[in-house]
Parts: structure tokens; sequence; C-alpha cells
């Protein structure tokens, strides 16, 4: 048998499958930096799943945030963002045959730099700090990301006698188009918290950025 046969017979049996258990959901793929979900892409029927063999014995685990997914939407690649009640996903790796490995995501951020640390994106190797919320330019808007507890990475600025050291943390994004993040930039989560990034590593899965949490 072919590789596309099998694509093509694995595909459709994913889509009996996902017609039997999934729920409905919408596929958004990414147009712009500033609204990556601002229209439908797709619409379909999903089901997630922690475990590889789709046995549905338990729920995603605690701060674990990569999910199967099993759906009849035809045309999926890494980046899409699904959403499925109140949970949002990014697909971070899509193979053939195999289901599609997913984020579920616990936070939507709005990322932002000072020129000069777009000065640095745009030219990497130079240093950048990241200077104060006054001088902030607003990079990208509305994206879903996973934030957890993770090893942190050392941010560039003075420390305050005195002063409580946080603890790291680290958070997956889909790869943003016409941005590259950088040390020192800014996240802001939608539901309060605010990061500095210290580290930051692109790959086809996405990115993958150290931080720390700014306590003022």
């Amino acid at each position: 048998m072919d590789l596309n046969t099998l694509c093509r017979l694995t595909t459709r049996g994913f889509a009996r499958a996902a017609a039997r258990t999934g729920a409905p959901t919408v596929q958004y793929r990414p147009g712009s930096a500033f609204a990556p979900c601002a229209s439908p892409y797709a619409q379909g029927l999903a089901a997630f799943s922690n475990d590889r063999a789709f046995g549905f014995a338990g729920p995603a685990l605690w701060d674990v945030p990569f999910v199967y997914a099993l759906t009849d939407l035809p045309d999926l690649r890494a980046g899409d963002i699904l959403t499925c009640g109140a949970e949002t996903y990014f697909i971070a790796r899509v193979e053939p045959f195999r289901p599609p490995l997913c984020v579920l995501c616990n936070a939507v951020v709005t990322l932002s730099g000072t020129v000069a640390v777009q000065t640095d994106a745009a030219n990497p190797g130079g240093y950048a700090t990241a200077g104060d919320a006054a001088a902030q330019v607003t990079l990208a808007t509305g994206w879903p990301a996973m934030i957890r507890p993770g090893s942190g990475a050392g941010v560039p600025g003075p420390v305050q006698s005195g002063a409580i050291h946080t603890g790291g943390f680290e958070m997956f994004v889909p790869a943003i188009m016409g941005v590259s993040l950088q040390p020192a930039m800014w996240v802001q989560d939608g539901s309060g918290p605010r990061y500095t990034i210290g580290g930051a590593r692109s790959s086809p899965w996405g990115v993958r950025c150290q931080m720390a949490q700014q306590q003022v």
C-alpha cells in the first residue's frame, strides 16, 4: 500500500471516529499578528485526548498541555488554532497517518517590546533591555498560549535589595508571522500576570519561551 492511499484511508477513519465522539470545533489559520482568530478557516468535529490510543480514560493532565486530536477537518497544519467549547488548542505537529499533536492553551497573550528590542529582533546578536511600560510597542495580540511553572531564565535589569526572586515559567505559543520572540520582550497574560522573556527557541512545533514574572 502506498503512502497516499494509507493517508487517505487513515484520514477517512479519523473522520468517522470524530463523527461519533467529536464536538463542534472551529479552525483558524492566523493571517495577522494582531488578529490570529479574526475569521474561521473551517468548521468540523474533533475530540481531544492525552491518550494516543484515544481510550478517553481521563482528562488532560494538570499542566501537561500536549494532547492528540481526532478530527474530520481535512486541511490541518502546524500553527492552526482550534476552539472546541470553552477550550482552545494550537496544532504543534501534523504527520502523515497520525493524529495531530496539539497544545491545550490556558492563556491569551499580548507581546510587546521596546524599539531597542524590535531593532535587535530584526538584526539578532545585539543587546536590548525591556524598558518601562511607557516605552513598550505592541507586536502581537490575541494569541493563545500555554503558560506553566518551569525552568526560568535570567532577565536583564536592575535588582532591588530585598526583592523576592520569582519562580520560573515557560510558555508554548504558535509561531507568529513577522515576530521573532527575543529576550527582554514582554508577555501580558489577559488574566493579569506580566512576564519578561529570558530565552526563546523557535522550532517547527512553535515557540517555547523561558520567562520571569514581573513583580511590579
